[in-house]
């Protein structure tokens, strides 16, 4: 146990955590990892990595350059790429993204099945607004996460997750009345293709002019394929094999290969500490992203009464690992605009206030309200 008040408390803090990793590694929980940490001030600064890139002999040791897919940790870049419109007053939060999004807009409300196993639908009644796509309150979930919707893509002879664009993988019902309830889901998806609308470049295109080139970033992109540079640094997946702790290649083709556009929801590759420089960005706030008054909003709550329930209710009624990282079930959550929200201490050490997400891959990032003083 390492104590604050202790001398070289930072110091010690890591040293343990180095150990922690290095025996995780030995004893085959993963492969390798990367770890980023500062601080609003840059006082710390601590980019480090361990193990390797494969769990087998062709493996060679991970840097903090080696290129990750970030998969969900994409949401975030997508809505400050959103939130960057609302500032120019190209879009509010509020507006009816229905006519720019004619695809979505035609969705209907699965309320069902009738008796021969065929899918009840309805018209939908509310407008769908940028913030209910960004607040997962729209009704657009995942079919590899609700059973309903997986059902309903077998029954149009799709395969789960499946579709190399996104009208084509994300083309099916809502789930409930948009504004009314949460489901984590395609939204942010949407909002990428939103904003390759509205801006008339895409998402590559726009993110490099306006996220990573300002933060002079290189080593993010959609098409990692295309770019040596990156492309030379990427590591492959794992996968935790059955009834068992440890780890081996995965050889399958992992959420967004072989797509043939951005997908602002999942589709970025790069590397850790290339990631750390947006958070930084929203820490500091030092408005090459965002305005203050934008980055207040994003760390602030957003949700209805009704669907700050529902987020609750899915976090008490599902397994701790179902989102990815450390979740208190007890307590309680809502939704900013880039992450979920904690609001309230919680006994894993979380601050009221901390805004965090994930990605598929077992990546996550947490940013507490006391790195932003």
């Amino acid at each position: 146990m390492v104590e604050k008040g202790e001398a070289n408390y930072p110091e010690a803090l890591f040293a343990r955590l180095e150990d922690s990793l290095e025996k995780a590694i030995e004893d085959g929980v993963f492969p390798g990892v990367v770890v980023a940490a500062t601080n609003k001030t840059g006082s710390l600064r601590y980019v480090k990595a361990f193990g390797r890139s494969a769990c087998n002999d062709t493996g060679v040791p991970l840097s903090p350059q080696s290129v990750m897919a970030f998969a969900s940790m994409t949401k975030l870049m997508t809505c400050i790429a959103a939130l960057q419109l609302v500032e120019r007053g190209t879009i509010s939060l509020d507006d009816d993204v229905g006519p720019l999004l004619p695809d979505l807009a035609q969705s209907k409300i699965l309320t069902g099945w009738d008796k021969e196993g065929m899918p009840l639908l309805r018209e939908r009644q509310n407008p769908i607004t940028l913030r209910h796509l960004l607040t997962h309150t729209a009704g657009t979930g995942y079919d590899m996460m609700n059973s309903d919707l997986a059902r309903f893509s077998a029954c149009r002879g799709r395969h789960i997750n499946s579709g190399e664009t996104v009208k084509e993988r994300f083309g099916y019902p809502l789930t409930y009345e948009p504004g009314t309830s949460f489901e984590y889901g395609c939204g942010i998806d949407w909002v990428g293709q939103l904003v390759e609308k509205l801006s008339g470049q895409d998402l590559e295109s726009y993110m490099q002019e306006n996220i990573w080139g300002p933060l002079e970033i290189q080593g993010i992109t959609f098409w990692p394929a295309a770019k040596p540079d990156i492309r030379n640094k990427q590591i492959r997946m794992a996968i935790r094999e059955p009834n068992s702790e440890r780890v081996t290649d995965f050889t399958g083709r992992f959420l967004t290969e072989g797509v043939t556009e951005c997908f602002g929801g999942q589709g970025a590759y790069g590397d850790m500490e290339s990631y750390l420089e947006v958070l930084f960005s929203l820490l500091v706030d030092d408005e090459k992203l965002l305005s203050r008054q934008t980055t207040e909003k994003l760390f602030s709550p957003q949700l209805s009464h009704s669907s700050k329930h529902s987020l609750n209710e899915y976090i008490r009624n599902h397994p701790p690992n179902a989102f990815i990282g450390i979740f208190d079930t007890e307590s309680e959550y809502d939704w900013g605009l880039g992450g979920i929200l904690t609001t309230q201490d919680t006994p894993s050490g979380r601050q009221k206030g901390t805004l965090i997400w994930s990605g598929k891959p077992n990546l996550f990032w947490v940013c507490p309200p006391s790195l932003r003083i």
